[in-house]
């Protein structure tokens, strides 16, 4: 059962066929699954449906990060060993979608992992599935909040298996949709090893003679707002002011900052963290660099002028967990 807006345009959808993690139990049927992410106080709900690759193709599902060639090959790697999706795409969408009523019901399963609450509610109801499918191909766009990778790597998966037809599992991916205005962006570390012979000062003095470098002064802490990244040189942080340049903070540092730096470092430290104080690169001999992260809009904004933005531009937070569901692509 798919859903497409009237005109052809829209975005297709249809009940996932998952296997639910820690209830033994999957959706015998058309039916509703609604998936709710709690971090602290922030809360943001949803639902798990499959997406057509097709609209992905297509430009309705769209991307606002530049993929790295190397992780992608991972993870269709890992779909051709296993057969199975195990972490939906976390895409994004304007408005919202109707489904507080389900949630007022016991859920489904419930798991707690680092920190997030992971909440589902399975309604078996053909007819309220079907008019979800078709409330979702109206909604317009959606947008790759997380899993440019997977999305990419779903995309290479079905090329090789479009003579199954267009409602085999292998033409859709797991996603799990989330309204934009409860979306939370965190700022996202950049981590640098410094080479052999190379010192805090260097990276500062490079940093402070950068064109795009109004002035760089110390903090107490790692502090950003827009035009403001925070530089850490072991224990101390900076506040590096940029110059208005219209661009975003995450491209100042990529296009502008980076490459002027590449001489300084050995390679990227460790995976960027959104929480300093689990940053794996301090103490050491290394520099982090944080941009404050961009709105909700600017990422959609920047989607809809198919302008990627860098690799590790965007952390969003919270994000699904793997191993929850458990889809078969067979």
């Amino acid at each position: 059962m798919n859903a497409t807006a009237q005109d052809g345009t829209g975005i297709t959808a249809r009940p996932p066929r998952v296997l639910l993690r820690g209830s033994g139990c999957s959706p015998a049927g058309p039916a509703v699954v609604v998936y709710r992410l709690e971090s602290g106080r922030h809360r943001q709900t949803g639902v798990v449906v499959e997406v057509s690759i097709d609209d992905y193709r297509g430009g309705r599902i769209r991307r606002h990060e530049a993929t790295q060639p190397a992780r992608v090959r991972e993870l269709e790697e890992q779909a051709e060993t296993t057969g199975t999706e195990r972490m939906p795409v976390m895409l994004v969408h304007r408005g919202h979608l109707r489904i507080a009523e389900i949630t007022a019901e016991a859920p489904t399963a419930r798991l707690n992992d680092k920190g997030v609450t992971h909440t589902v509610w399975i309604r078996h109801d053909e007819a309220w599935a079907r008019a979800l499918c078709d409330e979702i191909g109206r909604i317009g766009n959606l947008y790759i909040a997380d899993g440019h990778h997977r999305m990419l790597a779903a995309e290479r998966y079905a090329a090789r298996r479009g003579h199954l037809g267009s409602e085999h599992p292998s033409a859709f991916t797991l996603a799990a949709l989330f309204p934009s205005d409860e979306m939370r962006i965190l700022g996202y570390h950049r981590c640098f090893t410094l080479a052999s012979g190379n010192t805090a000062r260097d990276v500062l003095d490079r940093l402070a003679e950068h064109p795009l470098t109004e002035r760089i002064e110390e903090s107490p802490a790692a502090e950003t707002k827009p035009g403001v990244v925070a530089v850490g040189v072991g224990d101390r942080w900076y506040r590096l002011r940029l110059r208005a340049s219209g661009a975003l903070d995450a491209f100042a540092i990529e296009q502008e900052l980076l490459p002027k730096l590449h001489d300084l470092t050995e390679a990227e430290a460790a995976p960027g963290s959104h929480a300093v104080e689990t940053c794996r690169c301090s103490g050491q001999n290394a520099f982090r660099l944080i941009p404050h992260p961009p709105t909700i809009d600017q990422v959609l904004a920047i989607s809809d002028e198919g302008r990627p933005m860098p690799p590790k531009s965007t952390w969003f937070d919270p994000k699904p967990t793997a191993n929850l569901f458990l889809r078969p692509l067979t």
